[in-house]
């Protein structure tokens, strides 16, 4: 596209200077003044284009290399465009006013094939968590936590050492590990959506061109290579990010009275179901009998599912209970959105200024630069027209 826009534009150049060569009078003077309005047009849509991505000619002209210059800029406002329009806790709160999150939890877990996905995540993290409860230190904070629940139900504060304990040594990164796997297996069920998403949201003039494929390829682009390379890097800035988040909000939940009393309820109001307590039990003892005959093969993934089945269509059976723990999981989310909302923000803006500035400018122009050449192509046609108005206009008045 470049190449057609370039050759373009040194057409209209070889037509005006024929133009000139022949004089102005006549046809010719329509031809000159089409060629000269389109080289102006095409030459400062070039101008325009260029400058996006970088100087052109390599001169220091100012106001040009925009997203180079720009990144920085660019990743802390979208950052906070996130935080501020996705991540509000009143846009949580009202976006979450008229979802029965307990049903939906309910339906997914209820079903055997989600059931048994879940099963298989579990058990295949089996080996990390094993070594994880090898640890003396941590088997005794375990045990000493059990105990201070069971006497003072400070659940919040539990979860909140809890996760101090496991950032402290490290032990989160295998469960990073496989959220990581399982955002990746997301994005590869979900392509054809956010394909689909993209395409309804993006104008049908750019539909024309296929910008809104080419949007979707650079935002699913960019979030493989977002995942590949945190998977890749066990230093990876988005790491040291999320475990800040996870320090903070351990923190938040031993210090803030409010939400530990959110999460406390939540707990409660689940446990004390006499449902939940049969659910437990059950789980349980299969999992245990399961483990003891075979470790974590077959007999126990099959036995975890059955038991997640089982919960989800009891959590559906019960409507007191399902309306509890909406309004418990509606005030808890919104608390949380407000406390982290920001980090999120940060954690968008901090990933996106770590990637290389070259590195963004040629995945922008690979994916965009193509549509980008054809307002050059416009400019210079268009230019050209207008030439021609303005020449006949010019005769008509003199």
């Amino acid at each position: 596209m470049r190449l057609l826009a370039g050759v373009l534009l040194i057409i209209m150049a070889l037509t005006y200077l024929l133009a000139v060569s022949q004089g102005a009078q006549g046809s010719w003077g329509y031809v000159r003044a089409f060629a000269e309005a389109a080289l102006v047009g095409g030459l400062a849509d070039w101008f325009a284009v260029t400058a996006i991505f970088r100087r052109p000619l390599g001169l220091p002209i100012p106001h040009t290399a925009v997203i180079p210059r720009s990144k920085d800029r660019i990743a802390s406002a979208l950052g906070e465009f996130v935080a501020i329009n996705f991540l509000a806790p009143e846009i949580i709160a009202d976006r979450l006013r008229d979802q029965d999150l307990a049903s939906a939890l309910g339906r997914q877990l209820s079903d055997q094939i989600t059931a048994r996905r879940f099963a298989d995540g579990v058990m295949d993290a089996l080996p990390a968590l094993a070594d994880l409860l090898d640890d003396e230190v941590v088997s005794a904070f375990i045990r000493r936590q059990i105990g201070d629940i069971s006497r003072d139900t400070r659940l919040s504060t539990a979860i909140g050492r809890g996760l101090r304990l496991l950032t402290e040594h490290g032990r989160h990164q295998p469960i990073l590990d496989a959220a990581l796997a399982e955002g990746w297996k997301a994005l590869e069920e979900n392509e054809a959506s956010i394909r689909s998403q993209v395409r309804a949201r993006t104008s049908w003039v750019w539909r024309l061109i296929a910008l809104d494929a080419r949007a979707s390829d650079a935002l699913i682009g960019a979030i493989e290579q977002t995942l590949r390379d945190v998977a890749a890097q066990p230093d990876h800035p988005a790491r040291e990010r999320i475990t800040q988040m996870l320090r903070k909000l351990s923190a938040d939940l031993e210090t803030s009275p409010h939400l530990r009393e959110q999460i406390e309820r939540v707990a409660l109001d689940v446990l004390a179901h006499p449902a939940i307590a049969t659910y437990f039990s059950e789980l349980w003892g299969a999992l245990r009998s399961a483990l003891r005959e075979s470790g974590p093969q077959a007999a126990a993934r099959e036995a975890l599912a059955n038991g997640i089945a089982r919960f989800g269509a009891a959590l559906l059976e019960d409507a007191a209970v399902l309306e509890t723990v909406n309004r418990r999981l509606r005030a808890l989310l919104t608390e949380i959105s407000g406390r982290h909302g920001r980090d999120v923000g940060a954690l968008i803006s901090e990933t996106i200024q770590s990637w290389d500035t070259q590195t963004i400018v040629e995945k922008l122009e690979h994916n965009v630069g193509p549509d980008l050449q054809y307002i050059r192509i416009n400019g210079t046609i268009i230019g050209g027209l207008i030439g021609l108005g303005i020449h006949q206009t010019t005769l008509w008045l003199t």
